[in-house]
């Protein structure tokens, strides 16, 4: 069974914890080393969809390049989870 087979049959609180694993395993030490971060507020299963809310902190909240820092958060948990995955900025 793939990672994404495991993660469809996973309950809302694993998935949850799951998320926030791979943000921590494979995120947040870039956001850290520009001086920034991030935080996961909420994970909820809508419409057949896994909408992630996250909010930026320290220099993410005012850097130009945050548009693109959400679409690379996006495509890592896309990548790594389920297409199903759409992450929204707080």
């Amino acid at each position: 069974m793939t990672e994404q087979e495991k993660f469809k049959e996973m309950t809302l609180v694993q998935k949850i914890n799951t998320i926030d694993k791979i943000i921590e395993d494979n995120i947040r030490e870039y956001l850290v080393k520009d001086n920034g971060d991030m935080d996961l507020l909420n994970v909820v299963e809508q419409n057949g969809l896994i909408l992630v809310y996250i909010e930026f902190q320290g220099a993410c909240t005012s850097c130009d390049s945050s548009s693109g820092t959400h679409s690379s958060i996006e495509n890592i948990l896309q990548r790594m989870l389920s297409e199903d995955i759409r992450v929204l900025t707080v």
